[in-house]
């Protein structure tokens, strides 16, 4: 089709000339007479002539013109893709670090909230499992740009950069996911973790320990946590009586340590009187969570 269409444009064109060159010539013949040899005659003549090469030529040149411009209009498409995609390369590994620094810094949350997300029943069978959700909220906390990650993408960074920190932890001898069984041996398990944390840590003992179940220090700030191995979301009575026992013992500071969540009006109470809520997941940073960094 191109090739009838080029050949329909050649005689076109060449006819076109030919009707230049005779117009030419006739422009130096008088009216009525003959034509003579003039020098318009000759030049008329002489496109009429050549009309097919100059036809040719002037194709020849269009086309030339018309490649030279696709070419370059190629060449500049090329080299903004290629910045395009050197931009996104750039993005992406600068929203990957701030993702990865973003799960470092909110290590003990985000891996509270995701071992909340998994529920299972007495036999240990899972039955519910909101882990997308709560990566969801994790990612719109920190503002991550979904246009450069996709939602899996994103979660299989985090949960590579939240096993390098679990394998850290693990080498230290401190492992939050493996806890005791009852509530006893878990304020055991919390005053050892500490010691291996810089704390100096004891356990208060039995109906009489005033609030507090573990009293630590470290870097001469003292510590009272009152600890709870729930099943449930810890309620207002742990916050109250953390509070009391800060004001019993003298502490410096106290919190509440549970392997659970808290229900919203602990968290209200907690903000009020200034208790600190923990999970099990803060005792490597528990010092710089409660009084901040040395």
């Amino acid at each position: 089709m191109s090739l009838l269409k080029g050949a329909v444009r050649f005689v076109l064109l060449t006819l076109a000339i030919g009707l230049f060159g005779s117009l030419i010539a006739a422009m130096d013949v008088p009216a009525g007479r003959t034509p003579g040899l003039t020098a318009l005659g000759i030049i008329g003549a002489i496109i009429i002539l050549l009309s097919p090469f100059l036809a040719t030529t002037w194709m020849w040149r269009r086309r030339s013109i018309a490649k030279a411009r696709d070419a370059s209009m190629r060449m500049a498409a090329l080299a903004q893709e290629q910045e395009y995609q050197h931009n996104l390369l750039r993005r992406r590994s600068i929203e990957h670090h701030r993702l990865i620094d973003a799960v470092d810094k909110h290590f003990s949350a985000l891996n509270r909230n995701l071992a909340l997300a998994i529920r299972t029943n007495d036999y240990g069978a899972v039955v519910k499992d909101t882990t997308d959700e709560a990566l969801v909220e994790f990612f719109a906390s920190v503002a991550l740009d979904s246009a450069l990650f996709s939602f899996e993408e994103a979660k299989a960074l985090v949960f590579e950069q939240l096993n390098i920190r679990r394998r850290a932890q693990a080498a230290t001898g401190f492992d939050a996911d493996t806890l005791p069984g009852d509530g006893h041996n878990f304020e055991q398990w919390v005053a050892h973790s500490l010691t291996r944390f810089g704390w100096k840590a004891e356990v208060t003992r039995g109906s009489g320990d005033q609030g507090l179940d573990v009293i630590a220090e470290k870097a001469g700030r003292r510590l009272g946590l009152q600890c709870k191995l729930y099943g449930s979301p810890v309620g207002n009575k742990a916050v109250q009586e953390a509070h009391a026992g800060m004001v019993y013992y003298g502490v410096d500071a106290a919190g509440v340590l549970t392997n659970a969540s808290f229900t919203p009006s602990a968290n209200a109470l907690a903000m009020m009187t200034g208790v600190k809520l923990f999970s099990q997941h803060d005792i490597p940073d528990l010092f710089e969570k409660t009084f901040g960094a040395r």
